[in-house]
């Protein structure tokens, strides 16, 4: 009888301990699920709301509260917490660094194409294929000036194929110093020029084909003098512009006209600097029945003011009548 009364006795006391074990268990995890049953102010802070770099336990157990109840929890905490989502466990344990982030797209996925990067950027110069472009400007040197301007439209649009027509005139004097006489000439020209522009990505070509005229009036006269007076003809005229790199412009043109014979071309090459304007070398020659020139020289292309861009290039001049000397060309460019 003693035996079944210590066994009766063993198992009263184990099923209390279950029963005080099951009534802790929950109210430990309806205060660790339930964010409205917080411990409070009295009690530390969790570890959610603690630095993680700190992590202290101890920091968590309420004042007075017995180490047997503390030890019971912290195992029931370690059980909830292997049953949690992973999500969870990554908060709630600084020990575990987070997952990296999923892979982003790369710059290069979102950077625009060569011709898209022409019709941006404002270097570009002849790259940008505008609608209406229209443009002036003057050239001086010592023994002479020219002014010029003039309109151009492309039918196709920006960045595209297709027509274009240009409308040029100029006024020019020079004067020719002989040892009795100074001649002055004043040349006007004119030219209607229609054409095509060819155009992939940063590279742009250009070809006109049209009316030439040119006015020529010397003083002192001399009457037998060939091509005096007004004179219409062909002009053909070639330009093109190429960004091999984003820093690196190169440009040339070049034209043909019935009238005297003439001829001429320019070659130039840019950086780009302080990413507002090309600067570089430029070489240019012309001829015809009369005389031949040569320019070689330095340009600036492309400085923006407001809606216009302007161009400026200084040198060195020589030509077949064996005068030289510097030069200086600006220009302005507006795209309305």
């Amino acid at each position: 009888m003693c035996g079944v009364g210590w066994v009766r006795a063993l198992g009263v006391a184990a099923v209390l301990v279950a029963g005080l074990q099951l009534a802790t268990s929950q109210i430990l995890t309806a205060q660790l699920l339930d964010p409205d049953d917080a411990p409070s102010a009295s009690s530390a802070a969790s570890p959610l709301e603690s630095d993680p770099d700190v992590f202290e336990p101890e920091q968590s157990q309420t004042a007075g509260q017995p180490a047997e109840e503390v030890w019971l929890q912290g195992v029931l905490r370690d059980l909830l917490i292997d049953r949690q989502s992973p999500d969870a466990v990554l908060l709630d344990s600084p020990s575990i660094a987070t997952p990296a982030p999923a892979l982003q797209p790369t710059i290069a996925d979102d950077l625009p194409s060569a011709s898209e990067r022409a019709r941006r950027d404002q270097l570009s110069g002849g790259a940008r294929g505008d609608d209406v472009l229209l443009f002036s400007g003057v050239d001086l040197w010592r023994n002479g000036f020219s002014g010029y301007g003039g309109i151009q439209w492309a039918a196709a649009g920006a960045g595209e194929d297709g027509f274009v027509v240009r409308l040029t005139m100029s006024e020019g004097i020079e004067h020719y110093f002989t040892p009795d006489v100074t001649y002055t000439t004043d040349i006007f020209r004119a030219a209607l020029l229609p054409g095509w522009q060819f155009k992939r990505d940063a590279f742009e070509l250009k070809l006109f084909a049209g009316l030439d005229f040119k006015h020529r009036n010397l003083e002192p006269d001399i009457i037998d003098t060939r091509w005096r007076g007004a004179h219409a003809g062909l002009r053909i005229v070639a330009e093109s512009w190429a960004e091999p790199t984003p820093e690196l412009m190169l440009a040339s043109s070049m034209y043909v006209t019935s009238i005297a014979s003439s001829y001429g071309f320019r070659a130039a090459a840019g950086w780009r600097l302080f990413d507002q304007f090309w600067l570089g070398p430029e070489v240019s020659g012309s001829r015809d029945e009369f005389s031949r020139q040569t320019r070689i020289g330095l340009h600036l292309t492309g400085l923006p003011f407001s809606a216009v861009e302007a161009s400026v290039a200084v040198g060195y001049v020589a030509d077949s009548y064996g005068r030289s000397g510097g030069y200086m060309r600006m220009g302005a460019q507006l795209r309305p």
